[in-house]
């Protein structure tokens, strides 16, 4: 008799506790995210090199490009992530070279963390990554020439694809629309570490332009919506 409760009393505890570990389960975040998004980059241009004088109008060092991306984030506890980030931004802009042009791409790489709640997240984030243009000026390499019984150096140069380190440092703002599929908001600062750039002047006393390296701030938003898994 005494067997039969012990053994009813165990059954029920297993059942108790199997119970209890399915709705914890239940109530843990999915662990991994895949979304689309569309995103706006205001662009700050970093300082024009012209090969000659030039009149720039007022908004020349800003403008505003409209992309669109996709995300993977995988989700190691209800408060921290690791995520990566594509976007494209198709429009070519009509520069002359004095500054890295063309298409924009951009890939970011790192952590998101906050606090999850019934229906909405708030995070932080912070990952670095890169932002590519399509049509910059490079500097191939150098050779001398003479002219009126003078040496000078001069440049050969092309138009390429360059890509500048970049970090995204921003918050996000999830809804919960459902346990597999919720919306995104992304606000942040995507800061560019611009290289050193040189272009083709306009004389051979100044064959190459030089510009030094500039660090660039870019108010970024991006929306979208997400599947979890």
């Amino acid at each position: 008799m005494k067997n039969n409760s012990l053994n009813t009393i165990i059954a029920v505890l297993t059942v108790l506790l199997f119970m209890n570990v399915s709705a914890a389960a239940q109530d843990t975040v999915p662990r991994f995210e895949i979304g689309g998004h569309f995103s706006l980059l205001c662009r700050n241009k970093p300082t024009p090199l012209f090969s000659s004088p030039t009149i720039v109008s007022d908004d020349f060092d800003h403008e505003t490009r409209a992309g669109f991306g996709g995300r993977f984030s995988y989700n190691f506890t209800d408060y921290l992530a690791v995520e990566a980030e594509g976007n494209f931004f198709p429009r070519s802009g009509e520069s002359d070279l004095s500054v890295p042009d063309g298409h924009i791409y951009q890939g970011q790489f790192g952590v998101k963390a906050g606090k999850r709640f019934s229906k909405v997240g708030i995070f932080a984030k912070l990952r670095p990554g890169f932002v590519g243009f399509s049509r910059v000026s490079q500097l191939t390499g150098t050779r001398t020439i003479t002219f009126g019984n003078q040496q000078f150096t001069v440049g050969d140069f092309r138009i390429g694809k360059e890509s500048f380190f970049s970090t995204d440092v921003g918050g996000v703002l999830e809804v919960y629309l459902s346990r597999r599929i919720m919306t995104r908001f992304d606000i942040g600062d995507t800061i560019i570490r611009y290289g050193t750039f040189r272009r083709q002047g306009i004389s051979v006393s100044q064959a190459i332009l030089e510009r030094p390296a500039e660090t660039r701030h870019n108010l970024q938003f991006s929306a979208g919506i997400g599947l979890r898994f």
